[in-house]
């Protein structure tokens, strides 16, 4: 049971803990499923792969640009000595919404593309876009993040709350008399 949390960190840091084990694929297992699922799917399709180190913005390329960019990521982390990994979080299509709801209904009924709903099995995605080649065009992006426990620890960190400085306070103190001058004015103001 999750104890009482103001942050949304603080939930994601409960709900996933830094000691357990990385989720995901290492960097040669991916770049090996990306160059497998361009033999099945459209060339127009993007993956969104993180744009900085730490998976907390996605950037959209095509197939040669995600697997450079993951490539970086790897030398970044191997120069750091630590493991990184990389896992599918999600999928988008192509189409109206009731084709890509047909579409997601009929990939559930052939088995699905995994068990746990944010790290798709890309084995599973190989296998249900090469028996089912009619649908694979309609694939629009795929999304790829990282775990490390750099990533882990980043993400546990509470966020900066504003509160009001001590200046700023006394500013709007020191405004008030000057205010209910305004308001009822001087003497000669009035005259």
């Amino acid at each position: 049971m999750l104890k009482n949390v103001k942050y949304f960190s603080e939930y994601i840091n409960e709900s996933e803990e830094v000691e357990r084990p990385l989720k995901g694929y290492n960097a040669e297992q991916l770049i090996e499923r990306i160059e497998e699922m361009m033999n099945t799917l459209s060339d127009d399709v993007r993956f969104g792969v993180p744009s900085d180190n730490l998976g907390r913005a996605t950037t959209y390329r095509d197939a040669n640009g995600a697997i450079q960019r993951i490539k970086d990521i790897q030398h970044y982390y191997d120069s750091k000595g630590e493991e990184v990994r990389y896992y599918c979080w999600s999928i988008s299509y192509n189409g109206s919404w009731k084709a890509t709801t047909n579409l997601k209904d009929k990939i559930e009924s052939a088995g699905g593309l995994g068990d746990q709903p944010n790290n798709i099995n890309l084995k599973k995605l190989i296998e249900y876009f090469t028996t089912n080649a009619e649908d694979s065009d309609n694939v629009r992006s795929i999304s790829i993040s990282i775990d490390a426990s750099s990533v882990r620890k980043a993400m546990a960190q509470k966020p900066a709350v504003d509160k009001p400085e001590e200046n700023e306070e006394q500013s709007t103190e020191a405004k008030q008399p000057s205010e209910e001058k305004a308001e009822g004015g001087s003497e000669e103001s009035q005259i």
